[in-house]
Parts: structure tokens; sequence; C-alpha cells
């Protein structure tokens, strides 16, 4: 989710990255400002039951998983 920057500046990075998965644009900071997200990379996890955890920093594939299937 692109966040801090232009249009321009984050279009690019998905482009240098070749990320083929969907992209939010969240210029505005509307998302990062509701989640109190204070910087990138970051992680929300919202389950089922409506409860949210934050995750701060890189997560490793295997933390992933393990976070996602936790939901």
């Amino acid at each position: 989710m692109a966040w801090n920057g232009t249009d321009a500046s984050y279009l690019e990075f998905i482009g240098r990255h070749s990320l083929t998965f969907d992209n939010l644009d969240d210029t505005a900071a509307l998302i990062f400002g509701e989640y109190e997200i204070p910087s990138q990379p970051a992680w929300v996890f919202l389950s089922q039951d409506g409860i949210l955890e934050t995750r701060l920093g890189v997560v490793s594939q295997d933390e992933l998983f393990n976070l996602l299937s936790n939901l």
C-alpha cells in the first residue's frame, strides 16, 4: 500500500520490484491514520471476530503464513 510519496513514486516502486499483487493507494494516509500505523513496512491483520493485530517491520514468509493461519 502506498502511503508516503506521490502516485509516480509508488507506481515506479511497483514496477521496479515487479510486484504482481494488488496495491492500494493511501497517499492521503486515511488507512494508516485509522490503524495508527507510524511507518512502512507495516502489516495489519483483522480477524473475522474484529480483532486487530499490527506488525511493524519486515515479516518473514513463515511468520506471514503463521499470522494468516491464525485469523
